[in-house]
């Protein structure tokens, strides 16, 4: 005698594995929310005081891969110049409110978005959580972020 319930059963089973597991995984996009208040939904940010991500966030990347992480998880303080324009707002610490593979998310959403995409170095990688793990064992201040900030263009 068959079970059909069976196979039913194990059907509902796997398909609530996998959807747990895709659940699971950090989104980028959902993530950002807690960012377009200061760098806009179009990454454009707003002048004088929130610098833009695109275009810019790619150059970061190419200049030192590790300090968009840093600027995530500890936040940055003082005066910056992006595209020629001065910024001098304060990025809140974002490393007590996400976890390794939401930051690499939410690095990798920003790279995929507004022309950062086409900006990245050959053979760019996405963030992973490691790379976020071992930038999070430093323990800097937002004051040592801005200091580390790579001198560009």
């Amino acid at each position: 005698m068959r079970k059909p319930w069976l196979l039913t059963a194990a059907v509902i089973g796997l398909t609530c594995v996998l959807a747990g597991t895709a659940l699971a995984q950090a989104d980028g996009a959902a993530l950002y929310l807690r960012c377009f208040g200061c760098h806009t939904s179009t990454g454009a940010g707003i002048p004088g005081t929130f610098p833009p991500l695109a275009g810019h966030a790619a150059e970061l990347v190419k200049a030192d891969r590790a300090y968009p992480v840093k600027v995530v998880l500890y936040g940055l303080a003082g005066e910056i110049e992006v595209g020629g324009k001065k910024y001098n707002g304060k990025m809140p610490a974002f490393g007590d409110q996400l976890k390794d593979d939401e930051v690499s998310a939410l690095l990798n959403h920003i790279l995929s978005k507004w022309g950062n995409e086409k900006m990245l170095p050959k053979g760019h990688k996405e963030f992973t959580a490691a790379e976020v793990k071992a930038q999070r064992a430093k323990k800097l201040t937002d004051k040592q972020v801005l200091g580390a900030r790579p001198k560009m263009k």
